[in-house]
This record gives C-alpha cells, sequence and structure tokens, in this order.
C-alpha cells in the first residue's frame, strides 16, 4: 500500500513549485487537556483555522504581490495517494518573506473539505 509521500499545491488553477514538506492544517475543533490537582479534569474545546503551509521555489515568474492580494480563493492540496482537500474561500496569511530564494506560504480558509 501506498502512503502520503507529496502533496502538490494549487492556487487560482496553477500548481505552485513547492519543495517537499507543504503541510495541511483540516481546522475544526482542538481539544486540550486540563489538568487538576486531583489529576485529569477533562479538556476544553475550541476552534482552529483550516490551514495550508509551503515553501514556493522563487523565480521571475512569481509576484509576491498576488499571492498578498489572495482573499478569496480555492486552494487545493493534492497527494499523490489520491486525496485531495480543498480549502475554500481561502486567503494569504501575507508578512511575504524572501530568503535564499524561497518564499514561505500560509493559506487559510474558511473551511477544508476532503474531496478525493
Amino acid at each position: 500500500m501506498q502512503l502520503t509521500g507529496r502533496a502538490y499545491i494549487t492556487v487560482r488553477g496553477q500548481r505552485l513549485r513547492t519543495e517537499p514538506g507543504a503541510t495541511l492544517k483540516t481546522g475544526g475543533l482542538s481539544r486540550e487537556g486540563v489538568v487538576a490537582d486531583t489529576g485529569v479534569a477533562g479538556y476544553t474545546e475550541s476552534t482552529s483555522i483550516p490551514e495550508v503551509t509551503c515553501s514556493v521555489l522563487h523565480g521571475a515568474d512569481i509576484k509576491l504581490g498576488d499571492f498578498n492580494a489572495m482573499t478569496s480563493e480555492t486552494v487545493s492540496f493534492d497527494t499523490d495517494t489520491g486525496k485531495s482537500f480543498v480549502l475554500s474561500e481561502a486567503w494569504c496569511k501575507g508578512a511575504l518573506e524572501l530568503s535564499a530564494g524561497k518564499v514561505q506560504l500560509v493559506f487559510q480558509g474558511m473551511r477544508c473539505e476532503e474531496v478525493a
């Protein structure tokens, strides 16, 4: 059985030139354990934001301003095992930094759906 090893990120219909290691956080409820002096008391819940993080290899064809301007996009996270996830109404978190020919991008969205 093949296990997920690679992911491909697509924004505005264009596949990004990313380094290996892109990550996906599906969002939804997060639970945090709570400890009392008598032991584990239970947990609290909070909502976490769906997020895709990737490192893009910068070239002359990359305009950082295009990423900063993204406020309502569809971001696809496609794995080499055929599973795909889509961030809807996604935005680029911004404050981009170009360093050593790479740009770290963080996309957050209103929801994340597994589509395949």
